[in-house]
């Protein structure tokens, strides 16, 4: 406590540091003096191609991506409507494993007796 009193006694307590008169003001003007010239830009015109090229490769990337499935799916066998009408809902369930099912019915959010009805065809309609 007492160095500060004694640097305050031998420095003073005025501000040592000062801006010049009129810095401020004159202070955008010099910077604008000393930045370098430059040419005004015309704005281009966009053409029509510059326009609609991004919907044009969209449309292309689009278009690649079908032919690309379609070439992948083309080995696969397609089941016409005659063929799914023979097909049983059992068959269609063999192929998934038990421990699939409970989750898939869990999701379904039917009670039991929902699911009942839906499973043996009942006509609904006779019992509201």
């Amino acid at each position: 406590m007492k160095e500060d009193t004694e640097l305050k006694n031998r420095i003073g307590k005025d501000n040592p540091f000062k801006v010049p008169d009129g810095y401020f003001e004159n202070l955008v003007p010099e910077i604008m003096k000393q930045l370098p010239e430059t040419e005004a830009y015309e704005a281009k015109e966009i053409s029509l191609w510059e326009r609609v090229k991004p919907w044009v490769y969209m449309v292309a990337m689009f278009c690649g991506i079908m032919f690309g499935l379609r070439v992948m799916m083309k080995g696969r066998a397609v089941h016409s409507e005659n063929e799914m009408e023979n097909i049983s809902s059992a068959d269609s369930i063999q192929g998934i494993p038990d421990e699939y099912i409970d989750p898939i019915l869990d999701q379904t959010m039917m009670d039991d007796y929902t699911l009942y009805m839906y499973l043996t065809d009942v006509d609904t309609e006779i019992y509201n």
